[in-house]
């Protein structure tokens, strides 16, 4: 016997509902922002692994209308380094390394945000951080989810590099050295599943490891 602990914690910092509150503001607080820990408990022993979610953390809005998607707009009159560089540097302080995931279209409405982020990313130049775009649509378009494993390979030296929190005994064995942090546009479906994939993976070596 094992027991298996999902906890979401979600920042109030920012908060809001789906369409009016989006990106990130002033002080380096973004939309959407959760942190997930997954815990394997087994014989004493506890092992811990972390991820975060949030908003694509840049100045921009989704104006509600009639439509069911309305189309994303960034606020170009806005510098958005200076918060960044806060919301950056805060998850540095708390996670270690970052990787940023982002999972939204690179074509149509969202692609203009996509290019924003990775320029975003360049100009912070930070060795604490890396950018990883994939465009979940068009990559698994026809129900071809076999091709996430793209991404998960993509991610997984990392993965094995930032480890997991580990008790022994009530003695430290290892720490988590870095976080994934996941984006698509509303940080539900698509940030769902790669979140999952990961959580499952660390779990497997978890398991097998206990």
């Amino acid at each position: 016997m094992f027991s298996w602990i999902l906890i979401s914690r979600r920042s109030t910092r920012r908060a809001g509902t789906r369409l009016f509150c989006r990106g990130i503001d002033a002080h380096g607080n973004v939309s959407n922002f959760v942190e997930t820990e997954q815990i394997v408990e087994y014989n004493g022993e506890k092992v811990s692994f972390v991820q975060i979610r949030g908003s694509i953390p840049i100045f921009w809005y989704q104006t509600p209308n009639l439509r069911l998607k309305p189309r994303p707009k960034m606020d170009l009159t806005r510098d958005n380094l200076p918060p960044y560089q806060v919301h950056l540097d805060e998850l540095v302080l708390n996670y270690g390394k970052i990787v940023l995931v982002n999972l939204i279209d690179h074509h149509g409405a969202e692609n203009d945000l996509e290019k924003a982020f990775a320029q975003l990313v360049s100009r912070a130049g930070s060795p604490n951080e890396r950018y990883e775009a994939f465009d979940f649509h068009a990559e698994c378009r026809k129900m071809r989810w076999d091709r996430l494993h793209i991404l998960i390979d993509r991610l997984a030296h990392e993965q094995d590099e930032f480890g997991v929190f580990h008790l022994r005994s009530g003695s430290l064995h290892s720490a988590q050295d870095g976080v994934f942090r996941t984006n698509c546009i509303d940080c539900l479906d698509r940030t769902n599943v790669v979140q999952s994939m990961l959580a499952k993976r660390s779990l497997q070596k978890t398991l097998t490891k206990l």
